[in-house]
């Protein structure tokens, strides 16, 4: 007799584990209460589609880890941008006065 195989399931992709985590917390988003609040959530769950390769790059056995640091650095990236033009509204408000 040949050699037997056992053929299971492929692992699924980050961006598949994700989605059903971001499904996870469904309950969560729709018990805010208001429409701000629930597109500040569907924000947050966007910046961790935006990284979702880079996460899934880090191989972190907990999805919400590589989640929490997509959020986290999504959020670095407006401050920064934030930061900037303050800087530059404080630079202009200087020269004028």
């Amino acid at each position: 007799m040949g050699t037997v195989f056992a053929l299971g399931r492929t692992v699924p992709s980050f961006r598949m584990v994700l989605e059903r985590e971001i499904g996870r917390w469904r309950g969560f988003a729709e018990a805010l209460p208001g429409s701000s609040d629930r597109e500040a959530f569907e924000e947050l769950m966007n910046s961790c589609r935006r990284y979702a390769m880079e996460a899934g790059a880090a191989v972190r056995p907990i999805i919400t880890e590589a989640m929490f640091m997509s959020i986290l650095l999504a959020q670095e990236k407006e401050l920064r941008k934030i930061k900037a033009t303050l800087e530059k509204l404080d630079s202009w408000e200087q020269e004028a006065g």
